[in-house]
């Protein structure tokens, strides 16, 4: 059995950048509408992100993360072995995302902006709101050949696309930086030091009946295993990735 993986941000702006890569997994698991309730599914994910990007413009930080990436990339070239020309692309693709961010539109608008989105944002928080009766518009979408829905979903997820090309790089160069290593919770409680870590990333055999629950900030931060049933917890070996 695979072992579980948790990924847990110490900071507020990795917990954005996780929180919207997740929402664009959704997007794009939804995007065919392949079965029913996928449609709803998609507008909410979509609507999520547009939510996050109202309470901060992430384009700054995220282009100065991925141009922190570049220099490590620069170090990588020295190593003997290396992959040079796999580094030379990932290093140009960096410099793209990097440089295009700043210089785009604030993200999303052109979504806020959008009448029917609108109509259908307003109708979530009510529950079952997007009955027929209450939003007609999202009724006649829906009834749509699938090829103009397909027209509308790209077209939407286009405004975004910078983003979420953006994050998935970023968060996928930092997953394959951290380095795991074996560690002992010692009655089911750990602690460490921070040291301007990112996040740290988890790993539990599968078959244990445990979940962990991680709090900290810059400085360091506590992993405490709770259990799924009424067990006690004894000392506990997992794996940790500190990503920085």
């Amino acid at each position: 059995m695979s072992p579980l993986l948790y990924e847990f941000p110490l900071n507020e702006k990795c917990r954005s950048y996780l929180r919207l890569n997740d929402l664009f997994q959704q997007l794009q698991s939804c995007r065919a509408l392949g079965s029913a309730g996928q449609a709803v599914a998609l507008f909410k994910a979509q609507l999520d992100v547009l939510e996050l990007l109202e309470r901060c413009d992430l384009r700054t930080e995220l282009a100065k993360d991925l141009s922190s990436q570049q220099a490590r990339l620069e170090a990588w070239s020295q190593v003997p072995g290396v992959d040079v020309e796999a580094l030379a692309q990932l290093s140009e693709q960096l410099a793209r995302l990097s440089h295009a961010l700043p210089r785009t539109p604030r993200l999303g608008q052109l979504l806020r902006e959008d009448k029917f989105l609108t109509a259908i944002r307003s109708r979530f928080a009510i529950p079952g709101g997007l009955c027929a009766f209450d939003v007609p518009q999202l009724h006649y979408w829906l009834n749509l050949p699938l090829e103009r829905q397909q027209q509308d979903i790209d077209g939407w997820l286009s405004h975004t696309q910078l983003l979420q090309d953006s994050l998935a790089l970023l968060l996928t160069l930092w997953r394959e930086a951290g380095q795991f290593r074996s560690q002992r919770a010692m009655t089911g409680f750990y602690q460490d030091n921070a040291e301007q870590t990112e996040m740290i990333r988890l790993r539990l055999p599968a078959e244990l009946a445990v979940y962990p629950v991680v709090s900290g900030n810059k400085y360091r931060f506590t992993i405490r295993f709770m259990p799924v049933d009424d067990m006690e917890i004894g000392n506990l070996d997992f794996e940790l990735a500190n990503i920085k």
